[in-house]
């Protein structure tokens, strides 16, 4: 299983695999665009990744309205 965390805002998307910078942008976008969202997404393997075959996505937090 991989997990991936995905943060994004207003025309802004990343992909990381390491929560503490995902952590670290959600919270500098919520203030900079004050909307964000941090989800975990879960793929059984790399190829899922590089083919978006994801089998799990949770919000973990969430800030303002939804970002467009």
């Amino acid at each position: 299983m991989i997990v991936v965390y995905h943060v994004f805002t207003d025309n802004k998307d990343l992909w990381t695999q390491n929560y503490r910078f995902a952590r670290k942008l959600f919270n500098y976008w919520k203030k900079a665009y004050d909307a964000a969202r941090l989800y975990e997404e879960v793929y059984a393997n790399e190829e899922g990744v590089l083919n978006g075959e994801m089998i799990e996505e949770d919000c973990l937090l969430s800030f303002g309205p939804f970002p467009l």
